[in-house]
């Protein structure tokens, strides 16, 4: 633990120190500048009490420049994020009259979009600040928009949150909170029972205790022994590269969110970031974000039903108890890691020990004050669902739909096992129904056919994009995905048993020969509809959203399909080894960890960084670096011992009580 925490603390100084920059928003080419941000140490270190506001400024436009037909990457350049030293403006204040202090206040005025978080947790922990500070920082942004930058029109400030050395000024959330509490006693009852159970197992040896459940499930050597240990089941040998294929998919998923943490935060350089995304390489590499999660569902179909059809050919008679056992056994193994890393996300900076930084708001306590409303929707697996804008968790939303879509298929394969000679015509009709509810819901409510990247929206985590809420996270919207995993697994089961053969099948070999040409034109189109203009409620539009949401998951078919049908060649010998087989093992704690992870290390970067290959390179790095380390601590200190300690109270020891 001591080599880890080490490791973490050299690479949270490489990065700061990669990362350092004294910029403040003033070097960038975009007048006004879109971040701005006081010196945050300066300001809490020299002044009494030392407070920092974070503010949203909106200055008055005619035309909105996002809404067009077009989907239109770049920041509103009407909207501003701030970061505000209370004393720097009570200085440059100190000798402004009355007068034009009227002059330079903006009251608010009608604004059309979204521009700041609406958290009922942050709203009365900011009030006092606005009552105090809200007049004050609205006549200081605008004396530095008129003085600075030659701008004659006014913008209005809304302070989003403040940051104060005085404890009666800022409501605390330290120890005293509660949750804080439970979360500290939860990581000292898992390092000490570790502590303990390895102590126990090297003083006391292992005869005497190699039965006992803490033991057994906490020891690091047996624990090892588990996670370097092949699987010898029939399915696994044919699938084991899938355990492979997640290490790369992991790898994807944490390149997505690296790009995703520099259109959040603050730059010296915003106008890189939209230059970045307008060409057409970026466009096309961002909008294949859906792939990721569509394979894992594709994965988590298939698996499912092998699986199933091999259960019911042991045992052919109906039991809801295989049901039952399915749920508990899937339950058991997520959710410890899951709710332990929903709990740090409530808590949020409240740690003991833990420094906030001048990026501490966006990363920590903006998650923490959308926890502290929303997390109950995380607790029950509907936080993907269109109940709400702000998400808490955000990438938790997988696992929601991942749980929605797998409760759903057991209904499914309970039908099937009731009736299996409705198998065929069940399957085709759940996949035409579920291509065609999302391309009804994109004519329904106007959307786009592509994932629409906009850093207008990208700023607020697309918390209020309504293509992320609608089309993206439902469940519904991504069963096309475990569908057709359904469907893979079917025909893998009857071809092994030598009752079909797919080289009959007119539609397989049409499948063929089309899924490249569709696979290149899935991939290739979707910049168009940033470069030209499209009626979004049009047929056109409606059949590009078929295209552009099943081309991944027809692809991740025809691959599987193709493995199964042929010998391994080299790459999925690669990926069916040793080493990457083990390293598949982390990939759900990896999954979850890492974004709560990227959000700590961004916590401690100096400022404002800059936008650079370089920068994305080193993040990405270091984040990939500690998400594996720090997977491996979860995997063997909470994961495994957690599912073999559950899963002997809840079923082994029922089984032996029934018998």
């Amino acid at each position: 633990m001591q080599f880890y925490c080490g490791i973490s603390y050299v690479l949270l100084l490489v990065l700061g120190r990669a990362f350092a920059s004294n910029g403040d928003g003033s070097t960038s080419n975009i007048i006004p500048p879109i971040y701005r941000y006081d010196d945050f140490d300066k300001c809490r270190q020299v002044n009494s009490p030392g407070v920092f506001c974070y503010v949203r400024v909106v200055l008055k436009s005619d035309v909105d420049p996002i809404d067009s037909d077009r989907i239109v990457t770049n920041f509103r350049r009407n909207q501003l994020d701030w970061g505000v030293c209370v004393a720097d403006c009570e200085r440059e204040l100190a000798a402004l009259g009355e007068n034009d202090r009227q002059r330079l206040f903006q009251a608010q005025f009608e604004i059309n979009h979204t521009y700041i978080f609406r958290m009922d947790y942050a709203r009365e922990i900011v009030e006092p600040f606005k009552l105090k500070y809200s007049k004050l920082i609205n006549v200081c942004v605008n004396r530095r928009l008129e003085r600075n930058y030659q701008l004659s029109h006014r913008g209005y400030s809304e302070i989003e949150y403040c940051i104060s050395n005085d404890p009666l000024e800022a409501r605390s959330d330290l120890v005293s909170d509660w949750l804080t509490v439970v979360f500290l006693t939860i990581v000292v009852t898992l390092v000490s029972t570790v502590v303990g159970a390895n102590a126990v197992e090297w003083l006391a040896g292992d005869k005497r205790f190699k039965d006992h459940i803490i033991v057994s499930s906490f020891s690091l050597r047996r624990n090892w022994s588990r996670f370097i240990r092949e699987t010898e089941s029939e399915v696994y040998k044919e699938f084991g590269y899938i355990d492979g294929l997640r290490v790369f998919i992991n790898i994807y998923v944490l390149i997505i969110h690296c790009l995703l943490v520099f259109a959040v935060l603050p730059l010296t350089n915003p106008e890189a970031a939209e230059q970045m995304i307008q060409s057409r390489f970026m466009v096309n590499f961002a909008s294949t974000a859906p792939l990721s999660v569509q394979t894992f569902f594709v994965i988590s179909g298939l698996l499912l039903m092998v699986n199933f059809l091999k259960d019911i050919e042991r045992r052919p008679q109906f039991s809801a108890e295989y049901f039952h056992t399915k749920i508990i056994n899937r339950w058991l193994r997520i959710l410890p890691v899951y709710y332990f890393f929903l709990l740090l996300a409530v808590v949020g900076h409240a740690i003991p020990g833990l420094r906030l930084g001048p990026l501490g708001y966006l990363t920590l306590i903006t998650e923490r004050n959308i926890c502290r409303d929303r997390a109950w929707y995380n607790v029950f697996f509907v936080n993907n669902l269109p109940l709400t804008d702000e998400r808490c968790f955000l990438h938790g939303w997988y696992l929601g739909a991942d749980q929605q879509l797998f409760m759903s298929a057991l209904v499914v394969l309970a039908v099937i096992w009731k009736h299996p000679k409705i198998t065929k015509p069940l399957l085709v009709a759940l996949l035409v129904t579920s291509v065609a509810l999302p391309a009804g819901l994109i004519y329904q409510f106007g959307l786009e056919s592509v994932l629409p990247l906009r850093l207008s929206d990208l700023k607020f985590l697309l918390s209020y994009q309504d293509w992320f809420k609608h089309i993206y996270s439902p469940s519904y919207t991504n069963a096309n995905s475990f569908i057709g995993g359904m469907i893979v697994g079917y025909l893998y089961h009857e071809t092994k048993r030598g009752r079909l053969n797919l080289d009959d099948s007119k539609l397989f070999k049409l499948l063929r020969k089309l899924i490249f040409p569709i696979l290149v034109l899935g991939l290739l189109s979707s910049s168009l509809f940033y470069e030209y203009e499209h009626s979004r409620s049009s047929w056109w539009i409606v059949l590009h959203s078929v295209l552009y949401r099943n081309y991944g998951v027809m692809a991740g078919c025809m691959l599987f399909i193709h493995c199964f049908r042929n010998q391994p060649g080299s790459i999925r010998r690669f990926l069916a080894s040793r080493p990457m087989t083990t390293l598949g093992k982390l990939s759900y704690s990896v999954y979850v960890l890492h974004v709560p992870l990227v959000r700590l290390l961004v916590n401690y970067l100096p400022g404002m960084p800059e936008l650079s290959v370089y920068h994305i390179t080193l993040l990405l790095m270091v984040l990939v670096g500690l998400s594996y380390a720090m997977g491996m601590v979860v995997y063997f200190c909470l994961e495994q011992p957690a599912s073999l300690i559950l899963k002997y109270w809840f079923i082994e020891r029922r089984k032996t009580k029934v018998v």
